[in-house]
C-alpha cells in the first residue's frame, strides 16, 4: 500500500449553519446539502447548495419535517430521499420514519411518493436506471437491523402515480449508518454498524448488489470498522471515496476518523490521504479539481458539554492517482 498522500488542506468561510450527519449531493457542479444535525444534536430543516465557483451559499425550501440519516439520489433535475429519523428535539429522541420525497430545485417542490413498506432509518438509497433501492437501516426501534431490501419503478410511479415498493434480494449482514455507492452499475454497502441505541459496533465489511442476477457477493473489506461518512462517500473518476466518520481499528474503540480512503473496482482499499482533523459525518464532494470536506463533528462542546456542529468548510486539490 502507498503511503498516503499529504494534501494542501486551506479553510473557507464557514457553512450558513454548522451541520453534521447531513445527507449531500452534487448536482450541475454545486453541492446539496440537507438536514442532519445542529448544534445540541437537533434536526434541522436546512436545505442549502454550495458553490464552488465563489464559495457562496444558497439556502432552498425547507424539508417537510426536521431530518436526518436520510441519503440522496439524482434523477435529471430532481432528487430522491426516503426514511430517516425525524424530529430530534434535544434531548427528546428522533423517531425512525417512512417517508418518500422527491424535490425539484427548479420548482422548489416537494411531491411525496409510495412510503416505504416499514420504518427505516440510516439505510442506503441509489438508483440504476428507473429502478430506486433502498437497503438495510434500522427498524423502528432504533436498534434493529433490517436485511430487507426494497425497490420502486420510478417510471411506474411517474406514469400511473401507483408505484409499489417490490422485494429484492436482503443484504447477507444488515446494518446501519454504512455508506453506500454506485460503481459499474453495481451497489457497494461500505461499512456500518451493527446497532444504535444498545451499542454501535462498527463493521469493514462490503457487500455489492448485482442488478442483473438480483445477487449479492462479499468485496474487499475496509482497514477498519468504519461508519458515519454516509454524506461524504461518493464516486469520482471511477473511485470510490469515503472521507472521515467514526472508525474502530481491531482491538481498539470507536473514534473519529481522520482518514481519506478510496477503492477502484477489483482493487483493495487504500488510505489515500489525511483530513485537517478526525471528525465524523461532514459532507464532501470533489467539485471542478478540488475536494471538498464541509461540516462534521470533532468533538467540540460549549461550557454546558451541549455539542457543536462544526460550520467550517475545508478544500484542498484532489489526490493525485
Amino acid at each position: 500500500m502507498e503511503a498516503a498522500q499529504s494534501l494542501d488542506w486551506r479553510q473557507l468561510d464557514d457553512m450558513p449553519v454548522g451541520k453534521w450527519e447531513p445527507a449531500s449531493l452534487v448536482m450541475d457542479g454545486k453541492l446539496v446539502v440537507l438536514g442532519g444535525y445542529e448544534d445540541n444534536v437537533m434536526s434541522s430543516k436546512r436545505v442549502d447548495i454550495f458553490d464552488p465557483a465563489d464559495g457562496s451559499w444558497t439556502q432552498l425550501q425547507d424539508l417537510p419535517s426536521a431530518l436526518s440519516h436520510v441519503n440522496l439520489v439524482e434523477q435529471g433535475d430532481t432528487f430522491w430521499f426516503a426514511g430517516g429519523m425525524k424530529d430530534k428535539i434535544s434531548p427528546a429522541k428522533d423517531h425512525i420514519i417512512a417517508e418518500v420525497w422527491q424535490f425539484n430545485p427548479g420548482l422548489d417542490r416537494y411531491s411525496a411518493a409510495p412510503l416505504l413498506p416499514e420504518k427505516r432509518g440510516a439505510g442506503c438509497l441509489e438508483r440504476i436506471g428507473s429502478a430506486l433501492h433502498y437497503i438495510s437501516g434500522l427498524k423502528e426501534d432504533r436498534d434493529t437491523d433490517g436485511e430487507e431490501h426494497w425497490v420502486l419503478d420510478l417510471d411506474e410511479w411517474e406514469k400511473t402515480g401507483n408505484g409499489q415498493w417490490r422485494e429484492a434480494a436482503p443484504i447477507p449482514v444488515p446494518r446501519n449508518q454504512h455508506s453506500s455507492a454506485l460503481l459499474n452499475g453495481k451497489i457497494h454497502v461500505i461499512g456500518g454498524q451493527f446497532h444504535h441505541d444498545s451499542e454501535q459496533i462498527d463493521q469493514a465489511r462490503i457487500d455489492i448488489y448485482d442488478p442483473a442476477t438480483d445477487t449479492w457477493e462479499e468485496g474487499p473489506s475496509l482497514p477498519y470498522g468504519h461508519s458515519h461518512s454516509e454524506g461524504a462517500t461518493f464516486v469520482h473518476e471511477d473511485r470510490i471515496y469515503m472521507v472521515a466518520g467514526h472508525t474502530t481499528p481491531e482491538g481498539g474503540k470507536k473514534s473519529f476518523c481522520g482518514n481519506i480512503v478510496t477503492l477502484t473496482e477489483g482493487g483493495e482499499w487504500e488510505v489515500t490521504a489525511t483530513l485537517p482533523r478526525p471528525m465524523s459525518s461532514p459532507a464532501s464532494a470533489i467539485l471542478d479539481g478540488r475536494l471538498y470536506v464541509i461540516g462534521g463533528w470533532d468533538g467540540r462542546m460549549d461550557e454546558d458539554k451541549k455539542w457543536l456542529s462544526s460550520p467550517e468548510v475545508w478544500v484542498a486539490d484532489a489526490p493525485a492517482f
